[in-house]
């Protein structure tokens, strides 16, 4: 695995965060793992991520939006299943081509109730607010040529 991560960027328009990290992978890589999303996002109110790969991911068999739910500062996610200081909270399988991006929408729980999507279709998540986040586009085979995949968090303040 010989991945790029590349820093997230931030900027604001019309009073709406959009958080973009850019990652790029090398043929049979099976993971594109960003890193942890800036102190910026606030998990405790709805956000949505947006993963559009540059390489039709149908041939790299199925795939699933990961989000790591963060509790410290130094984070960090090694494959799709080893985190350290984080928590697998969703796992969202998509069917994801090129140009043609898979949208999740992050609803924090609601008076304590919380329900982990695992396997659920894209769209709709409901997680536990974390104070920070990383985003795996896990891959059940690896990719059949270097690729980026732009991962968009998008959260109106």
């Amino acid at each position: 695995m010989a991945l790029t991560q590349g820093a997230w960027s931030e900027t604001t328009v019309n009073d709406t965060l959009v958080l973009q990290c850019t990652v790029s992978g090398e043929t049979n890589d099976a993971d594109m793992i960003t890193l942890i999303t800036p102190k910026s996002l606030d998990g405790s109110i709805p956000w949505s991520v947006i993963v559009d790969p540059a390489e039709d991911l149908t041939a790299s068999g199925s795939a699933a939006v990961d989000i790591w739910g963060c509790y410290s500062d130094s984070a960090s996610l090694a494959t799709a299943d080893a985190g350290t200081d984080c928590v697998l909270v969703a796992a969202n399988s998509a069917d994801i081509d090129a140009g043609s991006a898979c949208v999740i929408h992050v609803l924090p729980g609601v008076n304590g109730n919380v329900t982990q999507v695992t396997n659920a279709s894209p769209g709709w998540s409901v997680i536990p607010a974390y104070p920070r986040y990383i985003i795996n586009l896990d891959l059940s085979a690896g990719l059949q040529d270097d690729a980026d995949v732009v991962f968009t968090i998008v959260q109106k303040k």
